[in-house]
């Protein structure tokens, strides 16, 4: 991956960062930092905000511009929001919800191709993230935690929303998500705790793997 495209993905996955904010994740120097910033402003993908701060100088924080946001995989666009309202007005929320139903199951068959029942929970999550990030989601894994209880928890994030605009406007997609993580991962223990389409910076996603499953193994 090129640093432009470090930055840009970056700046899709914090929303904005600052000159020193960005340096942390890259290996060069604030000056080449700038350089790609002043260019990348140039080409319309990223936009300045100065932050007044009560001490020293101000901050200026970088983020993207809607081109910007547009270079990331999308596979909505206006035309397909105004049909599915033509069809809701037509045929009734049922038939909108039975479409996203029928997209989830197509899914699913596609997705239990690459992820198999017999691994461990925790591989079958990260292979889950491996076919979200090849569709274009920008998901990453985290590393498990514990609970109070000594179950085990695998959260993943994704960063960006091929449908976004549909989801923002429709609940049933998101809904079907949770359900085909649940369908793939076989477990009912998946919790969505953020999401894209209520505003938030990304979907993520815990699955609890209780103690008693685990000293079943």
């Amino acid at each position: 991956m090129s640093t432009r495209e470090a930055i840009l993905q970056l700046l899709k996955k914090s929303k904005e960062l600052s000159v020193s904010g960005l340096k942390e994740y890259l290996d060069i120097t604030e000056m080449a930092v700038r350089k790609h910033l002043v260019k990348l402003e140039g080409e319309g993908l990223v936009k300045a905000r100065t932050v007044r701060q009560p001490m020293g100088r101000p901050v200026i924080f970088y983020s993207l511009t809607d081109q910007g946001h547009n270079l990331f995989p999308t596979n909505y666009d206006k035309i397909a929001v105004e049909i599915l309202q033509d069809i809701q007005d037509s045929m009734g929320n049922e038939a909108i919800d039975k479409l996203f139903e029928n997209r989830e199951q197509r899914m699913r068959k596609t997705y239990r191709r690459r992820i198999y029942q017999d691994d461990p929970l925790k591989e079958r999550v990260k292979q889950l993230v491996e076919v979200q990030r090849e569709n274009g989601y920008m998901a990453e894994y985290h590393e498990e935690q514990r609970t109070e209880d000594h179950d085990l928890i695998f959260s993943f994030e994704q960063f960006n929303c091929p449908i976004a605009a549909i989801a923002d406007r429709y609940d049933k997609p998101c809904q079907c998500e949770l359900q085909l993580f649940k369908e793939v991962l076989g477990t009912d223990q998946v919790e969505r705790v953020t999401c894209i389409a209520k505003g938030e910076n990304s979907c993520k996603y815990l699955v609890k793997e209780a103690e008693v499953e685990l000293s079943r193994k």
